[in-house]
């Protein structure tokens, strides 16, 4: 019935209810909560790559579950019209990954906790598919996004450098190998903290803003010493790197403060000599000692397996397929330190093909996002490119919050261009 048959009465109650648009808001708002107290949960009691599931990682779970919203579960699994390309391999690649490896899992007799010890860390991979709508309608909640993501990271940290001093151990500490300064938010964190306390003060040095970059520098100290206590190689090379891109970036921008602030970093780094140079010979020493942990032995172990029959060459293992893998002295394990090999050894060439399809529509998203801001694209790009190639960090709800911090900044740039 149209407004033309209502009743005086009943035209002021429909005046009184919320329109689509106001219940639009009000849903984003409740997602946008849902994904931050997820975040929260996970940074304080949850653990990357938990050996069983507790009441942190299914709360975690089921915040994340609420906030991506029956509407999202049915325009991923049901719609299929024309979107951009990496919305629409992701969609393939997860229809595929819960159906063949679900399917191969099942004729292999898998055991059902280690089935879900992979596909819990698969669906991670997909959070952007769920929650990008959320910033397309509402761009400012980026703001949240990012401060929920160094939120991990600094937390992250901080029980990483906890469990080293036993002595600081009435909390956090498990006797559970949490790997937490391997996880992608914790170099996130360092890189992006110490970009932007550079580019403040690229952009303007009054007080403020050099409070602002002392602050920022100290609290990107935190991840640093997690990282570098726990020799992380990787990570740590890729902060030199990162670093030494970002002053190229501010010297070809303005070469005058770029040359004063690379001197003061100098003179601060001189009073921590020392502690580099200990730092330096340490990581060099673990370098002659296991050189690339065994990862070109382990992509050939995991090419003997799924070369041993035509079916695991074209669909893999399935999900909590195992194999022995020399990069953890020959132990059985479901995991491998590259995304790639371990989505060979899951699901097959045709699972490799459709996520490496996907992480190129990514690639294309960072690329665009690097000429917008290099200083934030950078510290995007380092952590996803060390994880797909050197880390099984990307089997953590980490990596899917990085994924999914790479479409929200090239939204929130656009949006942020749109209203100067």
């Amino acid at each position: 019935m149209g407004e033309v048959g209502l009743s005086r009465e009943g035209r002021r109650f429909a005046d009184l209810m919320p329109s689509r648009a106001d219940l639009a808001l009000d849903r984003n708002d409740f997602r946008a909560v849902c994904l931050f107290a997820a975040c929260f949960v996970y940074a304080l009691f949850g653990s990357p790559t938990p050996d069983r599931f507790g009441w942190a990682e299914i709360l975690t779970g089921g915040l994340l579950a609420l906030g991506g919203g029956a509407g999202r579960f049915r325009e991923v699994f049901v719609s299929f019209g024309r979107r951009s390309f990496w919305r629409g391999s992701g969609q393939v690649f997860l229809l595929y990954g819960l159906s063949v490896p679900v399917i191969g899992a099942a004729f292999a007799g898998a055991n059902m906790v280690t089935v879900l010890r992979d596909m819990v860390p698969f669906l991670f991979l997909f959070l952007p598919l769920f929650y990008v709508r959320l910033f397309e309608d509402r761009p400012g909640y980026y703001r949240t996004i990012l401060f929920a993501v160094l939120m991990v990271g600094l937390i992250f940290s901080l029980r990483s450098l906890v469990m080293v001093d036993s002595s600081l151990c009435w909390f956090w500490c498990t006797e559970e190998l949490l790997y937490l300064e391997n996880m992608p938010t914790v170099l996130f964190t360092a890189l992006f903290l110490c970009g932007a306390a550079c580019a403040r003060v690229m952009r303007r040095a009054g007080f403020v803003d050099l409070t602002w970059f002392g602050l920022l520098a100290a609290l990107a100290c935190v991840p640093l010493a997690a990282m570098a206590l726990t020799l992380q190689r990787a990570s740590l090379g890729a902060f030199v790197f990162y670093m030494g891109m970002v002053f190229a970036y501010l010297f070809y921008k303005r070469p005058y403060r770029a040359l004063v602030l690379l001197v003061c970093g100098a003179v601060a780094a001189s009073f921590v000599w020392a502690l580099f140079s200990h730092i330096f010979v340490t990581l060099s020493d673990k370098t002659a000692l296991v050189g690339l942990n065994q990862r070109p032995q382990e992509w050939a172990a995991v090419w003997d397996v799924v070369t041993s029959s035509p079916w695991r060459f074209l669909f893999g293992l399935g999900w909590g397929g195992e194999f022995n893998s020399p990069a953890v002295g020959e132990l059985r394990v479901n995991f491998t330190h590259n995304f790639f090999s371990t989505m060979l050894l899951k699901a097959g060439v045709c699972g490799l093909f459709l996520s490496l399809g996907y992480i190129l529509g990514f690639a294309e998203i960072l690329g665009r996002l690097l000429l917008k801001n290099p200083v934030l694209g950078l510290a995007l790009a380092a952590p996803v490119l060390i994880d797909l190639t050197l880390y099984a960090s990307f089997k953590s709800l980490d990596f899917g919050l990085v994924l999914l911090m790479i479409p929200a900044s090239l939204i929130y740039s656009k949006h942020s261009e749109s209203t100067v």
